[in-house]
Parts: structure tokens; sequence; C-alpha cells
């Protein structure tokens, strides 16, 4: 096995950032982009900033397309990227590991060597050399500043377009020698529109994805192909039954995320129980009553989550510790 079919910058259910035809939301920044281009004073290096979801791989696949189809044929640059055997295009994302049989959890510095040796290469095609960087927010610290040296030394017609969800964290030598395209999560509605108008979904099931994604669009079809709306309903259920606590509907739920089909949807239940603990913690907050037990609830699941995904827990004894935590929680509250 050298690779899973799921890539790692794309989510269950999802086609993977290269292969989206239309872009949902961003005419404004491709725009702003396609200014720059036809101006002739098109900048070396894109951070693309927004939430997670909110489609900013895909506006740098787009915008490549731009580039990378010059004076030729579109659809012959659009089909050899989808392919990923475009000569001019390099993507950087987490490697496989091979051994683990699963995605690094970081870009290391040996991934970050590619790029100079991409720029300085002969072969390929004429016109632009792209790389996108997805994402900055995996890089480890060794990567980022092996990063420094391309963008301190731009490429003749090389280009970068470096993706993040948060640039506040990244290093200031990067974030400075970057032009910025910053996508913004389209309104809730607008966004649940477009899925009942594309994905033919009830809008009932739209409007708790777009909900959910906070307006994300690529984060909401995540969240409706996955299986994670229908978990978000089944947990809130769960928790509306409280202080009475269902032991036999937390572990069907366990279960649920336990098997390898379910894999998916693990840190979806984990978000989920940490989000309806701080909200429960807020609820009880207002009321006048103290907020101490959801709280410790809300970090200890968080705390769960990094320790099930670095140590390797049992799917189902995570899961189940989770719940755990929140029967925990109701208990000291009615007391």
């Amino acid at each position: 096995m050298s690779s899973p079919d799921l890539e790692p910058d794309c989510e269950a259910g999802c086609a993977p950032p290269r292969e989206i035809a239309a872009l949902f939301g961003h005419d404004a920044a491709l725009a702003q982009f396609d200014t720059a281009r036809r101006s002739g004073r098109l900048h070396h290096a894109w951070m693309i900033t927004g939430p997670k979801g909110v489609g900013k791989a895909s506006l740098a696949y787009t915008a490549a397309l731009q580039l990378l189809a010059g004076s030729g044929s579109p659809d012959s640059a659009r089909q050899k990227v989808r392919a990923q055997a475009h000569p001019n295009l390099l993507t950087i994302r987490r490697p496989w590991d091979d051994k683990r049989k699963r995605w690094r959890g970081e870009i290391t510095i040996d991934e970050v060597r590619r790029v100079p040796d991409f720029f300085s290469r002969s072969g390929g095609e004429d016109g632009w050399r792209i790389a996108i960087i997805d994402s900055l927010d995996e890089f480890n610290r060794n990567a980022a500043n092996g990063l420094l040296k391309t963008l301190e030394e731009p490429p003749k017609q090389g280009l970068l377009f470096l993706v993040t969800h948060s640039p506040g964290r990244l290093l200031p030598t990067i974030r400075s020698r970057c032009r910025q395209l910053e996508l913004r999560s389209p309104p809730v509605d607008e966004t649940r529109d477009w899925l009942i108008g594309t994905h033919n979904v009830t809008a009932e099931m739209a409007a708790a994805a777009s909900a959910l994604a906070s307006g994300a669009p690529g984060r909401a079809l995540a969240l409706l192909q996955s299986g994670a709306v229908e978990l978000e309903k089944d947990v809130r259920a769960l928790l509306d039954r409280l202080p009475n606590w269902d032991g036999r509907a937390s572990r069907r739920l366990a279960a649920r995320v336990s098997t390898k089909t379910g894999e998916s949807l693990r840190p979806h239940l984990y978000a989920s129980l940490a989000r309806n603990a701080a909200r429960l913690a807020k609820e009880n907050a207002r009321s006048g009553q103290a907020p101490e037990a959801w709280l410790d609830a809300w970090k200890s699941i968080q705390n769960l989550e990094r320790e099930a995904e670095g140590v390797y827990l049992d799917a189902k004894q995570a899961a189940l510790a989770a719940f755990a935590h929140i029967e925990s929680a109701a208990r000291a509250s009615r007391n």
C-alpha cells in the first residue's frame, strides 16, 4: 500500500482541491489576482488565508491554471493538473508515512527542499513554474526556516501559493514577503442555498451543515458527505436528554466512529462534544449555576483528542472516555 484513497488536502466525500472547477463565493479574490496577472507585475508569493474549508487550496489551483494555460489549451493544462502530471506545477503537502500507513502530522524540511530544486531545474514546459504549499500551518520550524531562502530570492517566472488557516502564527519574515489574499466565508444562508442548488440535499440538512461550518462551503460539504451532520444531530439529541444519561446511545455513537469506515468521523465527534461542553458551560454561567464541571469536560475532551492521535489509543475506548467526561459533568451539575 503506497497511500490511501483520501489525500492529505481532501476531506472524506469531497473532491481534491485541484479538481474543483467552479469556485463559490470568491470572485473578488480571484479578480484581484487576475488584475495583478494582467498588469505584468505579479508578486512572486501569494499567501491565501481564511478559515478551513473556505476554498483556499481550490483558489490556488484556479489561479495557477490561469498562468499554466498561457497561450495554450486551458483544457490540456487542467487535465495535467488534475492528473498531478503538469511538469511546471509542484504541490507540497504532508507526506505519506509508509511505515505507519498514514499521512505524517507535519511538513518537514525534506519536503520544502523540493521547492528550490523544482525552480532551478531545466526541462518542463515554457512559462511559469508554480509551487502550491498546502498548508503552512503544518510546517515544523525547520521547514518554515527553509522556505525563507526561496522567498528571499524569488526565481524568475516562479510563483508560490502558500495556503494557511492561521497566518498570525507564522514567522513574520514569511508573512512580510507575501502578498495576501484573504478569503472569507459566505453568509450561512448563501452557503445553504449553494448546497441545495448544486449538491441535491434537503433544505434542513443544508442549513445544518452551513451553520455547523459557519458558512465555509467546502467545510459544509465535507460535513454533509462524511456523515458529520447526522452525528452532530445525534450528539445534540443525547445531550438534550440531560440530566438523564443514555448510556446505550453514547455507546452506539462511540461504536459508530470506531470502525474503519467511521474513522473520518472521530475528529467530528470530539469537536462536537467539546463544542457542546463549552455551550453548556456558558448556559450554566448565564443561569447563575457553576460552569466549572463543563469547562473541565471541555478541556479534558480536547486533551483526549490530542492523546488519542499521538499515542494511538483504542478508538472506541477513547470515544467512550470522551462521553464519560460529559456524563461526569452532567452528574456534577445535577448535584
